[in-house]
């Protein structure tokens, strides 16, 4: 059957490293009639020209509208001896909700498949806190709490899962639990062998850090100079002793309270869409997420 493949999210679960192993597999994807699409990319090989198209996110947009992305793919399907396409972008909106999207998902396609990668929403927080502050045109101030606070119905998986499936049916979600072997497991679903070395992508910041960037960065007048005074913090803080991560930026009881909020949705998410349930890093440990003080005084900081 022709087949739209839709990898929708969420950020923080393996995607850009997923995206890069697509593009490196592009080829082997077409032999099996899978159109990687080329013509609506990023540099890192996502999709977010094509989900952007459709909403903005934040300061991120598209140049073009959803009429023009949609056109923009069918002339590329057309032009592929490819029966399926496979589009991916963490940013991705419910395209549902759009008329031009679905006369096309109908027109060329008898099934849509939507998949998720999924992370313990504890981590997924601290991983976009992290995101948030090394991007320079983001340059979030505001503190892991209120980061949460805004992001409960997007973190709630289950309910986001649910409006897809009622579109797509229950049989046509596939959710992947983030691992080490993420990657692996998402190109495993078109009966493909992972190739080649998988390279780190899109590297956090030390965690240590993040609180003093936010402070020392409060001034900074362009996207330049923000990006000046976080590196040479992050090199600074190469000299200092992890004795000095006297700051808790995440305690266990937050962390255990902000998982335990959404147990019961995520237990469904595994009841309802995922035979074999529950994140694949269960057993892992939680620590006191700790860091350097937000006014740790750094000497000679570029301006």
């Amino acid at each position: 059957m022709r087949t739209l493949y839709l990898h929708v999210g969420w950020s923080k679960t393996g995607t850009s490293a997923i995206q890069m192993q697509l593009q490196a597999q592009k080829d082997q994807l077409l032999d099996k009639k899978i159109l990687y699409p080329q013509s609506l990319q990023w540099p890192d090989h996502s999709h977010h020209p094509f989900a952007l198209s459709f909403k903005a996110n934040g300061s991120y947009a598209s140049d073009m509208s959803p009429t023009q992305a949609i056109q923009k793919l069918q002339d590329e399907l057309n032009a592929s001896n490819a029966t399926d396409v496979l589009i991916s972008s963490e940013l991705s909106p419910f395209y549902f909700n759009n008329t031009d999207f679905k006369n096309f998902a109908d027109s060329n396609f008898d099934i849509v498949k939507v998949i998720f990668t999924v992370r313990r929403q504890s981590e997924v927080l601290l991983s976009l806190y992290n995101q948030l502050i090394k991007d320079p045109k983001v340059r979030f101030k505001g503190s892991l709490f209120s980061l949460g606070m805004r992001n409960i119905s997007w973190l709630n998986y289950f309910m986001n899962v649910k409006r897809w499936a009622d579109v797509v049916g229950n049989e046509n979600i596939i959710i992947i639990p983030y691992s080490k072997n993420v990657v692996g497991d998402f190109i495993s679903l078109f009966d493909l062998e992972l190739f080649g070395i998988e390279k780190s992508i899109n590297p956090s910041l030390p965690t240590r850090c993040l609180p003093v960037i936010q402070n020392f960065t409060k001034n900074a007048t362009d996207d330049a100079s923000y990006i000046r005074i976080r590196d040479a913090i992050v090199h600074k803080s190469l000299d200092i002793p992890e004795s000095e991560n006297w700051f808790t930026l995440f305690t266990v009881a937050e962390q255990s309270a902000f998982n335990d909020y959404f147990e019961m949705s995520n237990n469904h998410l595994w009841n309802n869409f995922f035979s074999l349930g529950g994140f694949s890093n269960e057993t892992r440990e939680i620590k006191d997420v700790k860091s350097l003080p937000p006014g740790f005084k750094f000497e000679d900081l570029p301006k």
